[in-house]
């Protein structure tokens, strides 16, 4: 997913996750983006980027966020 104007890793790996509010913005619309495409594709979850789940686990969207802002994104995310 790539964000105009954006280098994704700016936001992912050096935004504080707690501190800096530009982090869940970027989060809620990288959720957003994440819905639309499993729901293209007929599926009720989302695969979970965060660093604790690291692409192995499945969870709803309300799910998903928290762990991203708790967890950050597993290192060198790209799917």
């Amino acid at each position: 997913m790539r964000f105009a104007g954006m280098n994704r890793s700016e936001w992912m790996y050096r935004w504080s996750r707690v501190d800096d509010p530009r982090y869940l913005v970027q989060v809620r619309k990288f959720v957003a983006t994440a819905k639309t495409h499993r729901e293209s594709l007929n599926q009720t979850t989302t695969i979970c980027p965060c660093s604790h789940c690291k692409n192995l686990k499945a969870h709803e969207d309300g799910v998903v966020q928290p762990h991203l802002v708790r967890f950050g994104f597993i290192k060198d995310y790209t799917v």
